[in-house]
């Protein structure tokens, strides 16, 4: 016997590690305090811990605290009563109140006698134990510790054991001497106590008043083992040199569980354990660092460790039942790795195969190495290529293959059997070839950057491309005969019907830049990406492929389950494996991930799990029964969903919507679990939350009714009013306007009378009109005289003069005139209808230009009488005002400048403002007299409608006058220094 439990304590400390991940709850991220006093599960699911003032409920996102109870000490410590009835209690300190964790919550109830951990009876004390931990202190101040087990209660006095028994209160006194020392290794499984004896080297068993000692293994009495017991989980756990076990008792045997080696353990735990066996979690709780969840993983990740290299992983080829080999020599296995053979560390980790021998093929630079199995892989030949440079290396259905790269023409080669210096052909390929596959023996899939080319041997060329212009990574055949292939960032693809059909994305498009995937034997296919690994039954795609109904729901694993790294690699061949032993291997950025696909688990809710009873208004927590009622006026609220899962939430695929029709959308719900509602109209809904419940796609619902109530102005009542009163006003406004009209008709006939005054007058304004229209005919013609009598006046001198060079000047300043003239004559039809036309033009036109047209018009008249005429305006002033109002008034101000100035100059100058333009047109002529001035400054004062009444000054100006009025304009006079006239154009903008 003695030698069985030494072979079992070998056994256990020959125990790799187990993989586990770590998760750290603190103040700084989720815990209102460092200090945690113990740990439990309700039925429910939900995890509660015991700490200063507050008990927290965690569901595994979240924590909900509760602290709020009415009771003067509030220093909580261990968990007792019955998980199962749902009624687990808490005593604080001073253990005289008692909270009850029930229905999961928390309340406050009566400490009756059989809540009462300490009693006093004649001046001494008595400690009821719920738990044996590091910190529990045995004093010698209290009299009796004792615990109470379903069949009776042991009372461990000093030296003294007395055993009452629960049914019929019998008293039995255990004839054993143990000192409340040894009860630091008191722990119980059901109806039966144990003590482990450290100087015996035996366990001390106490079953219904018997004491008997049995063998152990050696953990349970080594005296640096740590024990932790805690009876209203029944776990037991025993710790030694950061190793922990989990102790059971089946067939009167103890027996220990190994679960993981934690070398902190003695730093982080101060008395606060609990193992959950459905999601396989550690939660260890200490008084100082808050919380640790250590998570068991079955996914084993294997490093090579070695000083100055990376743990970057591509290609491998099986070595063994249960490892993968690597040209470096390197044999990673799980958990552990070991080189077998001196290489250098390789830059050109993506290719590798086997040759019929069981020789090492791999790529290195441009050549092909061939490392022998006979000599141990230490001897190896070397196949370089010149010219050409070579890409990968292919092995499929007995082919051996190599793509190489020549002058932007990618080429395959096919070798004869393994010897990779006899070629048996060579197929051109347009697109850079990354994979190969046979898929029968006439058929090659060539898988290049351009989608597959399918090679017919039989017929020496390609017969069909399919997926044209993907980019294939990978191509993989099931053991159904179904071809998948993965591409770089574009998604899986299935070859259906000769066709590429995409198969739908994750929910954050992960799997478009999928790499490899493998099938287990239960046809779920398990996928690597560059973010995480996902699991998906084949079945479920294919039938999706056939009839695409609902959503593809992908279960993926990351970091959180065990993975050191998310990002898996895929551009290599071969790039997973399937090894004797049934595990899986994927290479990845930090090493080779080696799992067993029936041992990994998903993890799902299951249909009772999810509780809609918490929701936040108006910033109070309110609890929800039937449904959530919003009074009217609420700006937001918030409803809890509560749902205890301990894993990734995103594979369940947790949604929400609120639904008055058919229509709505689902809502993905974040980490926070919180679905939040934001000015909803007032009515009745339902909020319905979903989430998945097993990897077949099945969603489980649940609906709770939602209601917002609605002002007295939201209401049918006060809508019906409303539009009765809105009749009656339309009703009274007819009657009104009824009203209204019949007096207009008064009003209108009154104004008929004073009307046909008005006609009359307007009559007689007409006929002035027509008579200025007159004058304005006769002003046109003036404005024509001026260069038609300088034509004629040249023309009579050029016919007297007989010099050629005078002839010759004469014919210029003729044609020149001419020329201008015939512009003007063009522009006659605008002139007569400046009246008729807009002040503004769509156009816009510089002042310069305009000052320039009329210039060359009269500079020849003018250097006829020795009279310079100079354009100096802004060749950036602009104007969008009726071009031909503007050179009439030009005209006519040059034209009399002209008229009255001999032996000088015109000078034409502007200036701009915010409000206006000025353009100043000053001569050294005979001027203009005083009576003049004031005269045509006066028109400018006059009303619009007002009739003007010519004097004998000319018509001209009157009609430039006009023209201002009619583009909101105005001009004033001067005296020129020392002679003539100067004219201020204002132009307002």
């Amino acid at each position: 016997m003695k030698l069985l439990y030494f072979i079992s304590l070998l056994f256990f400390l020959c125990i790799h590690g187990q993989s586990y991940t770590t998760q750290w709850y603190n103040m700084d991220n989720g815990l209102p305090q460092n200090s945690i006093k113990d740990i439990v599960k309700d039925k429910y699911g939900f995890i509660w811990l015991s700490m200063e003032g507050r008990v927290l409920r965690y569901d595994g996102s979240n924590f909900v605290e509760y602290k709020n109870f009415k009771l003067k000490n509030l220093s909580f410590g261990d968990f007792f009563g019955n998980i199962q009835k749902d009624s687990i209690h808490v005593f604080n300190t001073s253990e005289k109140d008692i909270v009850l964790i029930s229905r999961r919550k928390p309340n406050i109830i009566s400490s009756g006698p059989m809540f009462n951990s300490k009693s006093s009876t004649d001046n001494k004390i008595y400690k009821q134990l719920f738990k044996n931990n590091f910190t529990v202190r045995y004093v010698p101040s209290i009299y009796s510790f004792f615990i109470c087990l379903n069949a009776g209660s042991y009372y461990f006095e000093n030296n003294t054991v007395i055993y009452v028994d629960q049914k019929n209160k019998n008293r039995i006194t255990i004839d054993l001497k143990l000192p409340h020392s040894r009860l630091r290794r008191l722990f119980a499984h059901g109806d039966y106590a144990f003590i482990a004896d450290v100087e015996h080297k035996k366990v001390l068993q106490l079953y219904h008043g018997k004491y008997s000692y049995i063998n152990a293994p050696s953990v349970y009495t080594d005296p640096e083992t740590k024990i932790y017991w805690q009876q209203i989980t029944g776990q037991v756990f025993m710790i030694s040199h950061g190793k922990i076990y989990r102790s059971e008792f089946s067939g009167g045997k103890l027996e220990l569980t190994y679960l993981l080696e934690y070398k902190d353990i003695d730093k982080d735990i101060s008395g606060a354990m609990f193992y959950d066996e459905v999601t396989r979690k550690l939660y260890i709780g200490s008084s100082i660092n808050g919380l640790k969840i250590l998570s068991l993983s079955d996914f084993s990740v294997s490093r090579k460790n070695l000083p100055y290299q990376d743990e970057v992983c591509y290609a491998a080829v099986p070595y063994g039942d249960h490892s993968v080999l690597t040209q470096e020599g390197i044999v990673y296995s799980s958990g552990s790795s070991e080189r077998i053979y001196t290489a250098p560390q390789s830059y050109d980790k993506r290719y590798i195969l086997e040759d019929d021998t069981g020789n090492l093929v791999y790529r290195e630079n441009n050549s092909i190495h061939i490392r022998y199995k006979n000599t141990g892989f230490t001897k190896y030949d070397s196949v370089s290529f010149k010219g050409k440079e070579i890409n990968g290396l292919y092995k499929s259905a007995g082919l051996y293959m190599a793509s190489f790269i020549s002058r932007m023409q990618s080429y395959l080669y096919i070798y004869k059997q393994d010897q990779f210096s006899k070629i048996e052909r060579i197929i051109p390929c347009k697109d850079k070839i990354e994979a190969v596959v046979r898929y029968n023996k006439d058929l090659l899939y060539i898988g290049s950057s351009g989608g597959i080319f399918v090679y017919s041997f039989a017929r020496n060329k390609v017969i069909k491309l399919i997926g044209k212009g993907l980019p294939v990574k990978q191509i993989i055949r099931t053991k159904d005969g179904n071809v998948w292939f993965t591409t770089y960032n574009r998604g899986i693809y299935l070859i259906k019907d000769h066709k590429a059909v995409r198969l739908p994305s994750d929910k954050n498009a992960f799997l478009a830049n999928a790499h490899y995937l493998l099938e287990d034997r239960n046809s779920n296919l398990w996928i690597s990406s560059d973010n995480g690994l996902f699991q998906v039954s084949k079945n479920t795609l294919l039938q999706y492929m056939k009839a695409p109904k609902g959503a593809i729901t992908y279960y993926r694993y990351t970091k959180k389950q065990g993975l050191l790294n998310n990002e898996f690699n895929g551009s290599a061949n071969p790039c997973a494996h399937k090894l004797n032993d049934g595990q899986f291997v994927f290479p990845s950025m930090e090493g080779f991930v080696f799992f067993n696909p029936d041992r990994i688990k998903a993890y799902y809710p299951v249909a009772h799990d999810l509780y809609l009873e918490r929701a936040r208004i108006k910033g109070k927590m309110i609890q929800l029964k039937d449904k959530l009622f919003l009074e009217c006026g609420y700006k937001n609220a918030e409803v809890y969903i509560d749902i205890p899962y301990y894993s990734d939430l995103e594979n369940i695929y947790l949604q929400a919507k609120l639904s008055d029709n058919k229509d709505s959308q689902w809502v993905n719900v974040k980490s926070d679990k919180t679905f939040r509602l934001t000015n909803i109209e007032p009515g009745t809904y339902n909020l319905i939350v979903r989430f998945l419940s097993s990897g077949t796609g099945k969603f489980i619902y649940k609906t709770i009714p939602v209601e917002v109530e609605a002002y007295f102005y939201q209401t049918l009542f006060f809508k019906i009013l409303i539009a009765v009163i809105v009749i009656f006003i339309i009703l009274m406004i007819i009657q009104i306007r009824t009203n209204f009209l019949r007096l207009k008709n008064k009003v209108l006939k009154n104004t008929i009378d004073h009307k046909d005054k008005q006609l009359l007058e307007t009559h007689n304004k007409l006929k002035s009109e027509s008579d200025y229209q007159k004058k304005l005919i006769e002003s046109i013609s003036h404005d024509i005289t001026t260069p038609v009598k300088f034509i004629a006046l040249l023309s009579q001198e050029l016919n007297q003069s007989e010099d050629l060079k005078t002839q010759k000047k004469y014919f210029d300043s003729i044609y020149k005139t001419s020329e201008q003239l015939y512009k003007f004559t063009l522009s006659l039809k605008e002139y007569t209808e400046l009246y008729k036309q807009e002040s503004t033009d769509d156009d816009e036109y510089s002042f310069y230009d305009l000052i320039e047209t009329k210039r060359l018009l009269f500079e020849e008249i003018a250097a006829r009488k020795n009279t310079f005429i100079y354009n100096f305006c802004d060749h950036q002033l602009k104007t969008r005002l009726n071009k031909n109002i503007l050179l009439a008034v030009f005209h006519n101000i040059i034209d009399n400048a002209v008229k009255n100035t001999s032996d000088g100059e015109i000078t034409i100058t502007s200036t701009s403002a915010e409000s206006h333009i000025e353009i100043i047109i000053k001569d050294t002529g005979s001027g203009m007299s005083d009576e003049q001035m004031i005269y045509y400054t006066g028109l400018f004062k006059k009303k619009e409608n007002e009739h003007m009444t010519f004097k004998n000054y000319g018509l001209g100006l009157h009609m430039v006058v006009q023209l201002m009025m009619k583009i909101n304009s105005e001009m004033t006079f001067h005296q020129n220094t020392p002679k003539g006239t100067l004219i201020k154009i204002l132009i307002k903008i």
